[in-house]
Parts: structure tokens; C-alpha cells; sequence
């Protein structure tokens, strides 16, 4: 268990996920009932970084972690909220761009490219409303702003970093596979 589990807090509990079948799966059986075909099968294992387990091999165990019962309805669920957070294209970008400090609107609008006032005025708002960065205004002329994340800003960092190691690992292959699939 890592220290970002061990902290975080006694609603979550960790456990070991349920073992597959006793019959080992090769590499392509996870492209079964999908669109894809075995060729995508094969550029995936061509480009992927991490090589194909074999029956020798065990894949790590992923964390898993398991919520009380909140009641007849799942939607409820306390995970949502980080799905729902990640769902905003531009707050994990955002999130990313503030860890080393406090920026300006002005300085983040450069530093990110692409986003406009707008959406980066909006997603900042939307921000500040869930205690994920802190606004500070200085009594300037003309008046300055800058924002900077909070504790629970900075603890998003953690998904954010591991997100970015997955996409290193597997994001050729994914992309491989989609252009594929275009064709």
C-alpha cells in the first residue's frame, strides 16, 4: 500500500481484487467480443512498452478499493466525484500547469494553449467552488490575480502523474489501435 492510500482516510479500504479463472489468458483473448481485429491485437502488443505476461508471469495486483454501502442507489458513490472531476477536460490540464506555484489567468492562458478566456475563467471558478485552488487578489493598480492549488488541488497531482505514466506506457498502442479502427 503507498503512502497516498495509507492517507487516505478510513472510508477507503484496500483489498485483493477476485483472481480470473483458472484458465490463463493469452495476450489477444482481451480484444475478444470487441470491434477490433487481431491484427489491432497485434499492433498493440508491437508498440505497448510493457511486454505481454506469459503464463509463467503474474500481472500485478491493482489497487482496489472498496466503499461501504451508500444505499439503494450507486450514484451516490463517493468515487463519481473523482470521475466527475476528471471529466472536465481542462481541470486536470490545469491542475498540472499550477503545480510548481501561484499563476496568473493570463500566465496559465499561454503556458496551456488552446483553451479560451472563457473556458479557462469558467473551469477556474469551477475550481475555486471545490476547494481545489485559492484565489488571491492583491490591491494593485491595476489589480492582480493569480491562483494557486490546495491542498486537495495538490493531491490530485497523484492520479494526474500516474495517468500521464499510463498514457506513457500504453498510449502508442491505443492510438495505433484507433487509427486502425478509422481505417
Amino acid at each position: 500500500m503507498t503512502a497516498s492510500h495509507a492517507n487516505a482516510g478510513p472510508m477507503f479500504r484496500t483489498s485483493t481484487p477476485p483472481q480470473p479463472e483458472a484458465a490463463a489468458q493469452t495476450p489477444l483473448t482481451r480484444f475478444r467480443g470487441s470491434t477490433q481485429s487481431p491484427a489491432s491485437a497485434t499492433a498493440y502488443q508491437a508498440l505497448a512498452s510493457v511486454p505481454a505476461p506469459n503464463a509463467a508471469e503474474a500481472l500485478p495486483e491493482p489497487i482496489r478499493v472498496d466503499y461501504p454501502p451508500y444505499g439503494d442507489y450507486e450514484s451516490d458513490c463517493p468515487a463519481r466525484m473523482g470521475v466527475d472531476l476528471f471529466g472536465n477536460s481542462w481541470l486536470p490540464v490545469i491542475v498540472y500547469m499550477l503545480r510548481d506555484g501561484p499563476m496568473r489567468p493570463g500566465e496559465l492562458r499561454t503556458a496551456i494553449g488552446g483553451i479560451s478566456q472563457k473556458m479557462l475563467t469558467q473551469t477556474l471558478r469551477r475550481m475555486e467552488q471545490l476547494t481545489l485552488v485559492e484565489r488571491r487578489r492583491y490591491a494593485e493598480a491595476p489589480p492582480r490575480v493569480e491562483y494557486e492549488l490546495t491542498v486537495a488541488g495538490r493531491d490530485l497531482l497523484g492520479p494526474i502523474y500516474a495517468l500521464g505514466e499510463w498514457v506513457d506506457n500504453h498510449g502508442r498502442a491505443v492510438a495505433a489501435a484507433l487509427a486502425e479502427a478509422e481505417d
